[in-house]
């Protein structure tokens, strides 16, 4: 069996059984507290919670996942990835332990082939359960092997959702010396585990203690290339039909054999591994970048391209290596082929703008290896690390990678030290966690009051009960007046803020009280809550309630969403590879983020407004369908990775301009919207722009201030308050400045000649050679320069030492004509710095920056003499 025989082999074993087949979910996670899909059961994570209703209560699916925790050991281990398929089967509260063993003994055996004899499983060593499972099924009590917590029982995080787990191993039997020796839980690969079977039927309270679920569930998880090597009895992954390919045209391209020597073949292994990975990430529009998801893209990609350099590979070579990629996988990820031009072509790019960087790196890199050598010293200090990181753009990944190639260490620690807080694994991490156990706190409430139901793409008003309020975070039975609270209602108009649209305001009123609503939010799905104050009265749990969104902000936010959709068919005629990267929406603006290289300047913002424009102008009709989520992709309404959407979803079209995935509300027609005005448009990362834009009666508000400015500007210059006029005056007014400058400049320069004729006329001489220190007043760096320029001419051999006085002690060192064979220009500049403070860098005839004092001729004599 290959790789393609075992995934589609499992997909429909499973369906055989009831299994709902899945499509795979993006690479890039919705979740904010996590960057990638890095298992089956993240997409699955609001069923598994309750949040939302599971389109089938088992399910199945070939998982694209992505981890970048081990990256330093792909390549260098047969089973370290940072892309793989997950295949995995889900119960959602329907079966449990009994038949997710039996299913996994019989795929094992029957479809794969597996021998029983060979097949050995691990339990939680407190498990008992599974153990006498597993008995039943065929397995004896010899193989079965009780692990500790740390291996056999999962957790979501420190509170929430967990369990056992059992995970499958095959013995694959001697196959190398040594191997007659090992054991279950020993290094190596005679027992590979490829299987884990994960049983949710915990809830750890904050305490610590298992509180047994109500529904337990199922979710599982099979490593197809793990899987596939032990099908194809291959040493590595890296040898199976679903790598050898990309592995080859890695060797073909640098001209050696793959196997023949070991550090080269593990660089092979680690390229083919991360340009596969950034082949998927790049499919679904990510762009290297230097924070977040496009950080560790551009990670993977600047790894490959030195790993490249290092094996003889030289030039672009990326995306020929993308081309076997997509050859290889494009029969289960057919997107692949239809983002293929793209992908070469951003690869490409990155390989270009990291290219000069690379080349100087590597020749540093290697002058600092000598000096550690040369020390005696095994380990690159982290202060070296750090300047190839920060001076040179090399990043310390790479560093660490090529010292570990060279049998030696890094001071990681010292590096860390420097770099303070540009990194933030550690406060992540905890960041994570308490994400984590806010959104369990928030099932829980939801468990506790109800869903709100929301009636606001209907109405702005509704009759419903109050059924829970928060207060300082916890809950509470009642509040009184000038209690900041939370309210919860049975059903709401008001709209919680997601998807970029932030929540409605309004008043919420009781028989007995008066809440103003100052914000929404819906922190999990079906759960809005009404952030506030109580003006009037004391309210409730079960007060009957009356809610009113304030109308007037709701049609400005509605107006401001829906000019988002068409300034995005907008940008996507000029460019149809836009896709959107984020937004916020609030009454009458709205600032929209989307990918888009190259520049776009005042003229691509005409055109962008006019395009727009056309758009209201032409007041077509906007409209809302709800249907299954395929059926709207099948109708090309446009839905963008890192969103989540549900099973059913809304699609808002302006009919024969554009057609989106949204949830947001929306005008009714798009001359509904009035005018549009783009305040910027401006880079927020690397091919990632951001546009700033008033709709409605704030762009009406913006043109009064733009007009009054007009008129206070025209009023201080004198003329008519036009544009044409004032633009006039102030060009005059300019013309006058510059001759005036021109003027003043000219008397500087004599000025300045004649200052730097006087000091040659008496140099102070050090070591035999004529120097020139003096402090100029009111001279610009440019000026500065130019009188060291005018002390070379005039001088003919010797230094010149000049600060600008009145400012941030701006400092020119020039050594000219034989005074070279004496002095430095670093050298001096050194000398200054160490006494006085300051910095600044240059070469041995010129240096420049910023010294916090000059010496006199005597002092400098005593200094450099």
């Amino acid at each position: 069996m290959n790789s393609a025989d075992i995934r589609e082999g499992f997909l429909r074993f499973f369906e055989g059984y009831d299994h709902l087949r899945l499509p795979s979910a993006p690479l890039l996670s919705p979740d904010p507290t996590l960057l990638f899909t890095a298992a089956g059961m993240v997409p699955l994570k609001q069923y598994y919670l309750g949040e939302v209703m599971p389109p089938s209560l088992r399910m199945t699916s070939d998982q694209k996942c992505i981890r970048t925790n081990d990256i330093e050991r792909v390549g260098r281990t047969a089973r370290h990835h940072t892309f793989f398929e997950m295949l995995g089967n889900f119960s959602i509260g329907n079966y449990f332990k009994d038949e997710a063993i039996a299913m996994a003994y019989e795929f094992s055996t029957r479809v794969l082939g597996l021998s029983p004899d060979r097949i050995w499983v691990t339990i939680y060593k407190e498990d008992l359960q599974t153990a006498d499972i597993w008995q039943k099924v065929g397995i004896p009590r010899e193989r079965i092997v009780p692990m500790g917590a740390d291996d056999n029982f999962w957790t979501m995080g420190p509170v929430g959702p967990c369990g056992p787990c059992s995970e499958l191993y095959i013995d694959r039997g001697v196959r190398h010396p040594g191997d007659e020796n090992q054991q279950m839980g020993d290094d190596g690969d005679r027992f590979l585990e490829y299987w884990n079977l994960v049983f949710t039927q915990f809830d750890r309270q904050p305490d610590g203690s298992l509180k047994p679920l109500a529904r337990k569930n199922i979710d599982t998880g099979l490593g197809l290339e793990r899987m596939t090597s032990i099908m194809e009895e291959t040493d590595t992954d890296f040898e199976t039909d679903g790598f050898r390919p990309i592995i080859q045209t890695v060797a073909d391209l640098s001209h050696q054999e793959y196997g023949a020597d070991p550090r080269v073949t593990a660089r092979m292994k680690t390229i083919a591994d991360h340009v596969r990975a950034c082949t998927f990430l790049m499919a679904e529009n990510l762009l290297p970048s230097n924070e977040k998801q496009g950080y560790v893209l551009r990670r993977l990609l600047r790894r490959s391209q030195a790993l490249g350099r290092m094996i003889g590979i030289e030039g672009a070579f990326m995306g020929k290596v993308a081309d076997t990629v997509i050859d290889v996988m494009k029969g289960p990820f057919p997107e692949l082929v239809a983002e293929g031009d793209r992908i070469k072509g951003d690869m490409e790019v990155e390989e270009q703008r990291f290219d000069h960087t690379l080349r100087e790196g590597l020749v540093e890199f290697t002058k600092a290896t000598l000096a550690v050598r040369q020390d005696g010293s095994d380990t690159m200090p982290g202060k070296t690390a750090f300047y190839l990181h920060d001076t040179m753009g090399f990043p310390v990944e790479l560093t660490a990678d090529l010292l570990r190639d060279a049998g030696l260490n890094l001071d990681r620690e010292g590096f860390d030290v420097l770099l303070n807080d540009q990194r933030h694994g550690g406060s992540e991490s905890s960041g994570v966690e308490e994400a984590s156990r806010e959104r369990t706190g928030y099932v829980k409430l939801r468990e506790t009051v109800g869903s709100s139901h929301f009636v606001g793409y209907e109405t702005l008003s509704a009759e419903a009960v109050v059924t829970g309020l928060l207060k300082d975070g916890e809950a509470a039975s009642s509040a009184k007046v000038g209690d900041h609270v939370g309210l919860i209602l049975s059903s709401t108009p008001f709209y919680g803020e997601k998807g970029g649209q932030v929540g409605d305001t309004g008043f919420i009123t009781t028989p007995g009280a008066r809440f103003e609503v100052t914000d929404t939010g819906t922190p999990v799905e079906g759960l809005i809550i009404h952030e506030g104050i109580l003006v009037e009265g004391a309210i409730a749990a079960g007060d009957s309630a009356r809610a009113e969104v304030d109308p007037e902000r709701r049609k400005a936010i509605a107006r401001a969403h829906t000019a988002t959709h068409l300034l995005q068919a907008a940008l996507r005629s000029m460019d149809p590879t836009v896709q959107q990267k984020g937004s916020k929406v609030m009454p009458d603006e709205f600032h929209f983020d989307f990918s888009f290289r190259g520049s776009l300047g005042a003229g691509d913002r005409k055109v962008l407004e006019e395009k727009v424009l056309r758009f209201i102008t032409s007041n077509a009709a906007v409209r809302t369908d709800v249907m299954p989520i395929e059926e709207a992709r099948k109708t090309g309404a446009l839905a963008f990775f890192g969103e989540k959407y549900g099973t059913a979803v809304r699609v808002v079209t302006a009919d024969g301009i554009s057609k989106e995935l949204c949830g947001g509300t929306h005008v009714t027609a798009t001359g509904d919207i009035g005018f549009l005005h783009i305040r910027s448009i401006r880079s927020i990362g690397t091919d990632t722009k951001r546009i700033e834009a008033s709709v409605g009666l704030g762009a009406l508000r913006e043109f009064w201030t733009y007009q009054e400015s007009v008129e206070r500007s025209a009023e201080t210059l004198g003329c008519a308050p036009v544009p044409a006029e004032v633009t006039r005056a102030v060009e005059d007014l300019t013309g006058v400045v510059r001759e005036r400058d021109r003027r003043i400049e000219g008397l500087i320069a004599a000025a300045t000649d004649r200052r730097v004729r006087d000091l040659i006329a008496q140099p102070a001489i050090v070591k035999g050679q004529r120097v020139v220190v003096a402090t100029f007043e009111g001279l610009t760096a440019e000026a500065l320069r130019s009188a060291g320029d005018m002390a070379e001419q005039q001088l003919g051999d010797g230094v010149f030492i000049g600060m600008a006085s009145g400012g941030d002690g701006f400092t020119v060192i020039k050594v000219f004509g034989t005074a070279g064979a004496t002095f430095s220009a670093r050298g001096i500049f050194k000398a200054l710095t160490d006494k006085y403070g300051g910095k600044g860098g240059g070469s041995d005839r010129m240096c420049q920056g910023r010294i916090a004092g000059l010496p006199t001729a005597e002092e400098l004599e005593a200094l450099l003499g």
